[in-house]
Formats: structure tokens, sequence, C-alpha cells
């Protein structure tokens, strides 16, 4: 069984409960799953979890929340390899704004210029058209599980 790290950005708690709605799906299917919501560079630089999950709102104008900043801007600024992990991003947002899940789409870019392997395309949840990020997430649990098993 796997072992997952998610690590979260939130600021009204709908990063987060959708971090933890995803592992209580991945404990109930036998993985270890660990919710980080005070995360540092050093949580992902020197993790040995089987997979990575940034799971993260945006706020503002497509800026990381406040909790998770200080990850992006240590790990932006020391620039380690990060060959070694395979990660998972969810990003929720607002479609109504011009930045629409650009929290999302930053850490994307940083993780993939670091040489970290995503595991699943970015899951992309817009507050507008699912109020309710609970299926969204659990399907991409299932895709995540489908993925680990081949």
């Amino acid at each position: 069984m796997a072992s997952v790290l998610f690590l979260v950005g939130s600021t009204y708690g709908n990063a987060q409960q959708a971090a933890e709605d995803a592992a209580d799906l991945l404990v109930k299917s036998g993985h270890s799953a660990t919710v980080n919501d005070s995360p540092e560079a050093d949580d992902l630089i020197l993790s040995d979890a089987d997979i990575v999950v940034v799971c993260t709102a945006t706020i503002g104008e497509g800026d990381i929340p406040d909790n998770l900043l200080p990850l992006y801007e240590d790990v932006f600024d020391q620039k380690p390899r990060l060959d070694h992990i395979k990660y998972g991003l969810i990003a929720l947002g607002d479609s109504s704004y011009e930045e629409f899940a650009g929290a999302g789409y930053l850490f994307k870019n940083l993780l993939h210029s670091l040489g970290a392997k995503p595991v699943l395309p970015m899951l992309v949840i817009d507050a507008i058209e699912t109020p309710d990020p609970e299926e969204a997430v659990a399907d991409w649990v299932a895709s995540l599980e489908a993925s680990l098993a081949s």
C-alpha cells in the first residue's frame, strides 16, 4: 500500500476539507495518508512519501494561500532537484476570477521545473460548478488508486 502526504493551502477551509476527504478515502482503502496544513519546504524536499499531493485554494488574483506560500517561496528560492517526488495536484478556485486556480498552476509549473513527476493530471475544482467538491475528489482518488495498482 502507498503512503500519501497532502500539503494543504487553505484560507476558508475548502482545500483543507478536500484534502481530508481524499486522505480518508485512501485510508479506507488501506493506504496511509497524512494531511499537513502548515507545510514547510523540507516537508516536500525530504519527503519519503510515495506520493505528495498539493491541495490548494487560490486567493486574490491567482495567489497561494498564506499557510502554503512559505513552502512555495522557499522551494522556488532553493530550486532543489525533486526527481524523487511523485506528485498530484488538487486546485480549487472560482472561474469568475481571471486567474482561476492560479495557485495550482504555480505549483504545477514549479514542481515540473524541478523534476517532480505527476501521477495524474491536476484536478481543478471550480466553486461555481462544483459547490461541494467531495464527488470530484472521490473520482480523483479512484484514479489515483488505479494508477498505484498499475
